[in-house]
């Protein structure tokens, strides 16, 4: 099972990418997009500063699109990330995680957007956005193909928040055997994305069945995969998966990984030094291969584990302040692993 955002590709999120790409077509006009297009790079607006009334135009409805929905997700997303007494506020409010419950109001308000455009302009804006950012990947097609080599009955399904259009161009160009994305009826994230997969296999949690699982693991969305599958790899993380699961968890194993880019390599096969993307210093720092065993694990996090059985035993319902300590611990974790 592979997420998309941020995992096929460093950094990038391909979704996000089609709501502001469909503003732009939408805000310049289809002719005039398509002359001004190959100027879009990594960043969110595409600016013609030789045009200025329809840049004009264009940035006034970006802006009426996306403005709360923005300035919500600044404040309970990204700020709440980084101020401890915000993240705590945000876990009373929402009682969970105020990141992956202020991702829900963009999630619908790119999905309602991209309802007032064709499929058939969804899909030839995903595949812009696919091919401009093939420096980036980190996964491909060929890599798919040895796994298929390996384990010729595997199935592999691409699993993403984002919506139809950028999915199926990313399935398509990968050659996997299922797509799973966004609707405005079911946003495809943490456990709604367990729920489509016992959908499509009713054998999930057998104990025959293998279930790995690839995510960058951004924003602890997928950070629940740990308590479904046999095996779980975060790469390029900036949050890996936590050590600590329930004790009905199938999970063996959690592995860590980086994975170069396409461009990354190309760079370090030309003997540049300094080949690695500069987006890699919001990474967890990298290190060397370390294995360690459940008893390795045991002396690291045993007084950990004490903690969060403690807190998670408490009688009466899961507060605010629980959910916050619990979640601060979970993430202590993943941390002593790789101190």
């Amino acid at each position: 099972m592979l997420d998309l955002d941020r995992t096929i590709h460093l950094g990038r999120d391909l979704g996000e990418d089609l709501g502001w790409e469909l503003c732009a077509y939408q805000g310049y006009g289809r002719e005039h997009f398509g002359r001004i297009e190959d100027r879009q790079q990594s960043g969110k607006f595409l600016l013609d500063w030789d045009h200025p009334r329809k840049t004009a135009r264009y940035l006034a409805r970006s802006l009426k699109i996306w403005a709360y929905p923005g300035a919500y997700y600044g404040l309970w997303g990204k700020a709440a990330a980084r101020l401890d007494w915000l993240r705590r506020r945000g876990f009373r409010h929402f009682v969970g995680d105020p990141v992956r419950a202020a991702q829900r109001v963009p999630q619908l308000t790119l999905l309602r957007h991209l309802q007032t455009t064709s499929e058939e302009v969804l899909r030839e804006l995903a595949q812009h956005i696919w091919r401009r950012h093939e420096p980036d990947q980190v996964i491909d097609r060929e890599d798919l193909a040895w796994v298929r080599a390996q384990w010729p009955q595997i199935e592999v399904v691409l699993t993403s928040a984002s919506p139809k259009a950028t999915v199926e161009v990313a399935g398509e160009a990968l050659g996997v055997d299922h797509v799973h994305y966004s609707t405005l009826d079911q946003i495809n994230s943490g456990e709604a994305k367990i729920k489509r997969l016992r959908e499509l296999c009713d054998r999930v949690g057998d104990p025959g069945v293998e279930i790995v699982g690839i995510s960058d693991t951004s924003r602890g969305e997928d950070h629940c995969w740990a308590q479904h599958f046999t095996r779980v790899v975060d790469i390029n993380s900036p949050t890996p998966f936590p050590a600590i699961v329930s004790s009905d968890s199938p999970l063996l194993e959690v592995h860590s990984a980086t994975l170069l880019t396409k461009h990354e390599r190309e760079r370090r096969a030309a003997g540049h030094p300094g080949y690695l993307d500069a987006r890699r210093k919001e990474l967890a720092p990298s290190q060397k291969k370390l294995e360690l065993s459940r008893e390795d694990l045991e002396r690291r996090l045993g007084w950990l584990l004490r903690r969060v059985n403690a807190l998670a035993s408490a009688p009466g319902q899961i507060t605010g302040d629980i959910a916050y300590r619990l979640a601060v611990l979970q993430e202590a974790s993943a941390n002593l692993v790789r101190a």
